[in-house]
């Protein structure tokens, strides 16, 4: 916020300080209505070992920061704003549903970013490759993602199964085991009109009736499944997590297969 707030009052300073942090108070809410796009499950249910074996955790500093899938032996799939930072720091963890045992750790050694994502224009072209060292050996817990045909459509009305390690609420507690939560999906227009044209054609959203469940803290980069296929990445969302009326918003994975397998093979 540039400039600075000015009072001409002859209020006693203790009345001033309450003004001033009311007015503060205010701008932060205006502020943080939409917020960065860090999330996790909210409201899931544990997912057991080897239902999800394309589901990796992003670990940034030895600890969980995103979500991610498995493209081959050697890539994986993520959202772009999980890997602004060095390939140094970065490291995949494969091949388990618990964040504190089992699986593997692959050393992150090179990221693709999408040539035109933009924070700045609401995260559009969210989306990014990450090759990693050693590959990724599959088996019954490791096995690579089912992409969508390019420009495939997901129906509304669809169930979709957001998966991640969630929260239990905003502000609510970590959940060590992978957590899964059934969605629907939404139309491009439905989405549209409640975001208030936020959204991009390259966005796909899912959420529930009332809110409750979804996306929070900590899931971004992480999948949406419809009908066996990846058909989202967990992109952005409406803060507190999960309110209602607001689905989540998610990079539709469809417009981007060319751009994935170019960059993979």
């Amino acid at each position: 916020m540039s400039g600075s707030l000015k009072f001409k009052s002859t209020a006693a300073p203790t009345q001033l300080s309450k003004m001033k942090a009311f007015i503060l108070t205010l701008a932060i809410t205006a502020a943080s209505a939409y917020t960065l796009p860090e999330w996790r499950v909210v409201n899931g249910t544990d997912a057991p070992l080897g239902k999800y074996p394309q589901l990796i955790s992003l670990q940034n500093y030895n600890s969980h920061s995103c979500g991610g899938t498995i493209l081959n032996e050697n890539f994986f799939m993520t959202a772009a704003h999980c890997v602004q930072t060095s390939t140094t720091y970065l490291k995949a963890l494969a091949g388990t549903n618990a964040l504190d045992q089992g699986g593997t750790l692959h050393q992150a050694v090179q990221i693709i970013t999408h040539e035109a994502y933009d924070p700045l224009n609401q995260w559009i072209n969210d989306i990014a490759v990450v090759k990693v060292d050693p590959p990724f050996v599959f088996d019954e817990y490791t096995q690579a993602v089912v992409l969508p045909a390019q420009d495939q459509e997901s129906a509304a009305g669809s169930t979709g199964t957001l998966v991640g390690w969630g929260l239990s609420e905003t502000g609510g507690l970590i959940m060590n085991i992978q957590q899964e939560v059934d969605l629907v999906v939404y139309s491009d227009e439905e989405c549209d009109a409640i975001h208030g044209g936020r959204p991009h054609p390259t966005n796909i959203c899912a959420g529930v009736i009332g809110g409750g469940k979804g996306q929070c803290s900590g899931d971004s980069g992480g999948p949406l499944f419809v009908n066996g296929y990846q058909a989202g990445i967990v992109s952005w969302s409406r803060k507190p997590c999960t309110i209602a009326p607001y689905p989540g918003v998610y990079t539709e994975v469809s417009p981007y297969v060319d751009w994935l397998l170019s960059k993979i093979n």
